[in-house]
């Protein structure tokens, strides 16, 4: 494994060459306006995976000596209006999934390990299902555990259900995506614009939830925006960083990396640059990458809540 890591560095070197990124311009940020987050809101990450890599193939200038914690997460939020996820995690179907979907040259790089799916970390608590998944994109990873919930209506932007519905491998898994019991919800950014973003959808009509297009990873990747009671703020971003390296360079991803599950990479690039501009403008905000362990043990995991501190 450590000789691929480096045999794709080596080549990334030469990629990156060829194909550099603009200069790093950060972009002023605005302000986010004012949420009434109701006191009971509250999210919990659910770890349903675990992996560890080398800095050096998350993040663009990332050591090659310093190793790397990855989690895969299903993000359970609780608003006195609803209850849902924010992507699915793995599955318990994701070692079928991937030994047989996944692309043979890609599986010791996105080999995975202490798989707990969310359904059945939900069960063991005593906590229902949800019935409604918001995926930030449609990959593999993240799409794993959707036949998981069969009562769950699964959100995304219309081009982001074309995309899942025509991709492939490493990034897609068709099995994910071939139920005909899978209940599509497409939804468009139909609200106003909200600190750049061009368009938004509030989820609960009170600036707690909001949903934020992020495309350029794939064609309709979201962030959702969370604001609790006391003041705290949380952007999570799905794949547009996988580390919080990313924003605080700023840094693309490693550039090989980027080359194989970046829809747009350019467009990529540029939702960096406007997240580190968000969060100069928003001092307070915590940017979470879908990916990065080390800002999610910061939070803790499911049955531990993040929920607003008592006035």
């Amino acid at each position: 494994m450590r000789k691929m890591i480096m045999l794709l560095v080596v080549a990334a070197l030469g990629v990156w060459r060829l194909w550099p990124l603009p200069e790093a311009v950060i972009p002023p940020g605005q302000a986010l306006p004012a949420a009434q987050a109701p006191a009971a809101l509250r999210f919990a990450l659910l770890k349903t995976g675990a992996a560890t890599t080398l800095e050096a193939m998350v993040v663009a200038g990332g050591s090659l000596f310093r190793p790397t914690a990855i989690g895969h997460v299903a993000v359970l939020v609780e608003h006195p209006a609803g209850r849902f996820l924010f992507d699915s995690g793995l599955g318990t179907a994701i070692d079928t999934q991937f030994d047989t979907e996944m692309a043979f040259w890609a599986k010791p790089i996105f080999a995975y390990r202490q798989v707990r799916p969310a359904v059945q970390q939900l069960r063991e608590a005593g906590v229902a299902a949800p019935d409604r998944i918001f995926l930030s994109h449609a990959h593999w990873d993240h799409a794993s555990a959707l036949g998981d919930f069969p009562q769950a209506e699964v959100w995304v932007p219309d081009a982001e259900r074309d995309t899942a519905l025509h991709g492939r491998p490493p990034a897609f898994l068709p099995s994910q995506f071939s139920s005909p019991t899978l209940r599509w919800h497409p939804f468009r950014f139909d609200g106003p614009a909200v600190a750049g973003f061009p368009a938004s959808l509030d989820l609960f009509g009170d600036g707690s939830v909001v949903l934020l297009p992020l495309p350029g990873h794939t064609a309709g990747s979201t962030g959702l925006l969370l604001s609790l009671a006391d003041g705290r703020r949380y952007f999570f971003v799905g794949d547009t960083v996988w580390n919080h390296r990313g924003i605080d360079q700023p840094a693309p991803k490693f550039s090989i990396s980027s080359l194989i599950v970046d829809a747009d990479r350019d467009a990529t690039w540029q939702a960096v640059l406007a997240l580190r501009g968000l969060r100069d403008a928003n001092p307070g905000l915590q940017i979470i990458p879908a990916h990065d362990s080390s800002v999610h043990d910061t939070l803790g995991y499911f049955p531990e809540y993040v929920t607003a501190a008592a006035r």
